[in-house]
């Protein structure tokens, strides 16, 4: 399906009958004679009621359309449907919906009931980070086979550094190992943290004079996995700690497994020594998956859901979803909770919404002036409240500058109102600074890696 209508989902019984007549295979007379007076009224379960003003028309569509119809909205809809035919004589329709077109379809409603009904599946279909909820495709095999050999004792090689874009199973993969060892070694000191976490508590851990303790909580660990370590780009100090953890761990054979969002030499502003660490081991890459491991992976989510779902819909899901794990999993989730709340079979057109929502969803979060500005802050060493003031200090100045250039190719602000964020500088200044990081970024290899990785964290995160 290439229309409009297949590109956005429909959101009524009026957008599945335009789409239905675009597919009709009839002359533009009959199309205009007896096809555009049709008016769609609603769809009913199984029942289409479609107004007819004209009782000739009426009698003509019934004699020679019916049967196109019903094949041509089974195919759209992927069930059966009757039509009941309506015109200003007939008593069975009132006159509010000769009114309106149609009633939206069915949509996530707040159901205490059907929610907790939900929540109670969930629970009940054991779907949790394990190996036997990963579909293993040609795209992921090598990363899960190292994961489970690791789990297992098997592995010969250390780390593990899997990498991959958003959205495609690496924090599965380490949970997966996490519960498949401490599931047979219940003694074993497991230890998963985000790259963001292990930041957050090194830098507590020195303000706080707990250095020790963040110490001996790490590298007593029987088993590290570390996820997004790309978050690290930047931090020295943190690195530093990292690489000593990483060193007393690998010293004592305790397995580290980390992810990435990229290959280690394609994390800026980091050590070599952590690098080189990365690569000592195995790199595994995750592509997105292809179009039967999709498919698997809904058959699977649905069957732990015990939610029944057509051949026909689950290759439609298979092939719109075809990029990012976590939407097909959130499609599936709110493909039980409307066939539950509708208590009807999924079809073909709640999967057109159900995409539709779940892939809005999944949009990035509009990126705020402040989180630029804290995460140059972080990469310049000055404070925000330094970026804002009128301190000239050329340190200062230059972390300024970028996080205005960033701001601009990351927001949709204008020059103007990206000055007003830094104490209410007027819009030459804001074009000064930006040509200013265009041109050093042209004959400073290291300062544009910088900025460019700013730019991509800060627009994946």
């Amino acid at each position: 399906m290439d229309s409009q209508n297949d590109k956005s989902g429909f959101s009524s019984f009026s957008d599945i009958f335009d789409y239905m007549k675009q597919r009709l295979d009839i002359t533009d007379t009959a199309k205009k004679v007896f096809i555009d007076p049709i008016k769609p009224v609603k769809l009913n379960n199984r029942t289409v009621v479609l107004y007819i003003e004209n009782d000739w028309i009426k009698s003509v569509i019934k004699d020679n359309y019916d049967e196109l119809f019903k094949n041509q909205l089974k195919d759209i809809l992927g069930f059966e449907v009757e039509i009941e035919y309506v015109s200003n004589n007939d008593k069975t329709i009132s006159p509010e919906e000769l009114v309106r077109v149609s009633d939206p379809i069915p949509e996530l409603d707040d159901d205490p009931y059907a929610k907790n009904r939900m929540h109670e599946t969930e629970e009940n279909s054991n779907y949790k980070y394990t190996f036997d909820t990963f579909i293993v495709g040609e795209s992921n095999k090598l990363a899960s086979s190292a994961c489970r050999s690791i789990a297992q004792g098997q592995a010969q090689f250390n780390p593990l550094y899997i990498y991959s874009e958003p959205g495609l199973g690496k924090t599965h993969l380490l949970y997966a190992i996490k519960n498949e060892v401490e599931s047979h070694h219940p003694n074993y000191n497991v230890m998963y943290i985000s790259a963001e976490t292990f930041i957050t508590e090194f830098v507590n851990s020195v303000k706080y004079n707990a250095t020790e303790d963040f110490k001996r909580k790490y590298r007593n660990a029987d088993m590290l996995l570390v996820d997004d370590v790309q978050f690290f780009s930047g931090k020295k100090e943190s690195q530093n700690e990292l690489f000593h953890t990483f060193e007393e761990l690998h010293r004592r054979n305790k397995k580290i497994i980390f992810t990435s969002d990229r290959p280690p030499k394609e994390i800026n502003d980091i050590d070599k020594r952590l690098t080189t660490r990365f690569e000592w081991g195995l790199l595994a890459d995750i592509a997105p998956p292809e179009f039967e491991t999709r498919l698997a992976i809904i058959k699977r989510k649905a069957e732990l859901m015990d939610l029944k779902i057509p051949n026909n819909v689950m290759e439609y899901m298979a092939d719109k979803l075809k990029n990012n794990i976590r939407q097909i999993e959130g499609a599936i989730v709110k493909m039980y909770h409307i066939a539950f709340l509708t208590q009807t079979t999924p079809t073909i057109i709640m999967a057109q919404n159900t995409i539709k929502d779940v892939m809005t969803e999944h949009q990035p979060i509009p990126i705020t002036v402040e989180h630029v500005i804290t995460d140059v802050s972080h990469i310049f060493n000055v404070s925000p409240e330094e970026m804002k003031s009128k301190n000239r200090n050329s340190q200062v100045s230059t972390a300024r500058q970028v996080a205005m250039y960033v701001i601009s190719k990351v927001t949709d602000l204008s020059y103007t109102s990206i000055g007003k964020e830094f104490g209410g500088r007027d819009h030459s200044t804001v074009v000064y600074a930006t040509n200013k990081v265009k041109k050093v970024m042209q004959t400073d290899p290291a300062y544009r890696a910088t900025v460019e990785d700013l730019i991509k964290n800060i627009s994946n995160t």
